[in-house]
């Protein structure tokens, strides 16, 4: 053992030690661990930069245990003395699992504070019968809980350490409001830690009135390996953070119809891979699953997007069993994914913050395997590259996919169009990705080299399968002449699913009755008002034969203008039809 592990393990519990090596089944402290767990045990705030797989949970839930059970050896069920603050659900259960192992023999309980997994009301009455001395949480619902549980507040003030892992993301997930709220009722003399791949001074504004002296760690890859070999880290390192020298990562240029395409032949030429896919939203998660499923018949293929908790966590844990299966995702949902056996990461957009290209690449080259990542882009971002290089400190390699070419791509747009005019449910899903990836793409923070000006709207259209481009305020004024648009007549296409289909009939046919109610009483507005006019005649009162009489014949003149009008929407239909070279002069002619 090296000195520097010696010097670690002799400050460690032995119990704590022996769920480190015998129950999680490690036989040595990675760089980071060691130092963070060094400086946190001196009682010492930490802010730790490093890059993901290097072992950061560890490096704070260790440390975190050890500080509580030498604060005092007994801690009531009601004193929180530790509080982990996690981006997303997913990564806090994973921690959880881990901060059960270490608790446990150290006489601690914890309780997780979750988004989505319970009721608030629930997580409250299982916090006042149960307690918990660590506190694991997503913003958003421990704040929610300090609204409607006051006495959290004081059971609070007894904490010991804070820790906010993944910190970085708490800025690009818009949860500073929750954060301040939750740092206003800690108390300020306590321990503090900040774990992160990627710089987060935002988040070090936010909580320095709760840190006191803290350490940087901002760790290489290169500067871990050294320390490896020697067994010192030295503090306070100031290197720009980069990638794991496991990892490579790679860029394509393909054209923006070709993506799809693309996507799919460099899978199918990685049979044996295990690959993670991000897109840029969850309806393009949903709706290049289900079109791929059509193409890549012979991979397992996972997702993950949408609320539905029991689905997400199915589908992480199917896709961590399988090999050669491939998990594609949005940037948010696979934040708790921690398999260690990611061969590629394939970036299929852009992501919405360059900063979160590392935490997407990242989810490969973990523990020290050798990873892989694929960037995809279209020849208007190549300056994307070199962006990246310069502020977020990542190289990539140029690489082509040889088997891509225009007729693949061709052939894959008029499978997809099949799809949606077979069912209406591919018809709306890729319309909807495409309008969640148009809105995506107005909001990323790249805009100087990926501006929306130079999007190929027409490429990626054809690239989603469309049948139609739908109208956007992002296409108003563009250049559209070149698409392909379909002949098909999109209000005839069914869905499959035989339930939505009546839905959608029964809500057309509600549809054209509230319309044509709406004609027939703009008719009878205009002929009251008209009446209005008129003075009122003074003589003898109409009978009551003749009011019926009048009512009838109103009824009949409204009949036949409802009657008139779709007539008219059915000329204009057929003119149009005309215009676009879908009807002859004598057809026409036949039909009007």
């Amino acid at each position: 053992m090296l000195p520097e592990q010696e010097t670690v393990v002799s400050k460690i519990l032995p119990e704590l030690f022996e769920v480190f090596r015998s129950e999680l089944g490690f036989e040595s402290f990675t760089p980071a661990q060691l130092i963070s767990i060094k400086h946190f045990l001196a009682k010492k705030d930490v802010i730790v930069q490093a890059p993901t797989g290097s072992g950061k949970t560890i490096a704070y839930v260790l440390p975190t245990v050890q500080m509580l059970v030498s604060q005092k050896k007994t801690w009531t069920s009601n004193e929180i003395g530790a509080l982990i603050l996690l981006p997303t659900r997913e990564l806090a259960q994973q921690v959880s699992q881990i901060v059960d192992a270490f608790a446990k023999p150290a006489g601690l309980a914890k309780f997780t504070m979750i988004s989505g997994l319970k009721k608030i009301d629930e997580d409250i009455k299982n916090f006042k019968t149960h307690g918990g001395n660590i506190l694991i949480a997503t913003p958003g619902r421990l704040e929610a809980i300090l609204g409607k549980f006051p006495d959290i507040k004081k059971q609070i003030k007894s904490l010991e350490v804070l820790v906010l892992d993944e910190c970085d993301r708490f800025i690009d997930l818009g949860f500073q409001k929750s954060v301040t709220e939750i740092l206003a009722v800690l108390p300020k003399q306590r321990r503090t830690g900040l774990f992160s791949a990627t710089q987060a001074k935002e988040i070090e504004e936010m909580v320095k009135f709760g840190l006191r002296n803290p350490i940087h760690l901002k760790l290489t890859d290169t500067a871990l390996k050294s320390s490896s070999a020697t067994g010192k880290i030295e503090d306070g390192e100031e290197i720009p953070i980069a990638a794991p020298d496991s990892l490579t990562n790679y860029y394509a240029i393909v054209p923006a119809d070709q993506k799809l395409s693309a996507l799919v032949e460099f899978i199918r030429n990685k049979p044996d891979a295990k690959i993670l896919v991000f897109f840029s939203s969850c309806a393009c998660v949903e709706y290049f699953t289900n079109v791929l499923k059509h193409v890549l018949k012979k991979r397992n293929l996972f997702a993950i997007y949408g609320k539905k908790k029991f689905t997400r966590e199915k589908q992480i844990e199917s896709f961590r069993k399988t090999t050669k299966s491939v998990m594609f995702s949005t940037d948010v949902m696979a934040r708790g994914i921690d398999i260690v056996d990611i061969d590629w990461v394939i970036q299929f957009d852009i992501p919405r913050q360059s900063s979160w290209f590392l935490h997407r690449s990242g989810r490969t080259a973990r523990a020290g395997r050798q990873g892989e990542s694929l960037l995809l882009l279209t020849p208007q971002q190549e300056a994307y590259v070199q962006f990246l290089e310069n502020y977020e400190k990542v190289t990539l390699k140029k690489i082509k996919i040889p088997t891509v070419t225009a007729l693949k791509a061709e052939d894959l747009r008029k499978k997809m169009i099949k799809l949606a005019t077979n069912d209406r449910a591919y018809l709306l899903d890729g319309t909807r990705a495409f309008i969640s990836f148009i809105k995506f793409y107005t909001k990323h923070d790249c805009k100087v080299v990926c501006s929306m000006k130079e999007l190929d709207m027409v490429g990626h259209a054809h690239a989603y399968g469309l049948l139609r481009i739908p109208r956007l305020g992002e296409t108003k004024d563009r250049d559209l002449s070149a698409f392909k648009r379909s002949d098909v007549d999109t209000s005839t296409i069914k869905f499959q699913d035989k339930a939505r289909e009546k839905r959608r009939l029964e809500e057309r046919e509600k549809k054209a009755l509230e319309l044509e109610a709406e004609a027939t009483q703009g008719d009878e507005d205009e002929e009251q008002g008209d009446e209005a006019k008129e003075k009122p005649r003074k003589g003898k009162k109409r009978s009551a034969k003749e009011i019926k009489e009048e009512q009838a014949k109103k009824k009949r003149l409204n009949k036949e203008k409802a009657r008139e009008h779709k007539e008219l929407e059915s000329d204009a239909k057929l003119l149009q039809k005309f215009k676009k070279g879908r009807l002859s002069k004598s057809e026409l002619d036949n039909l009007v």
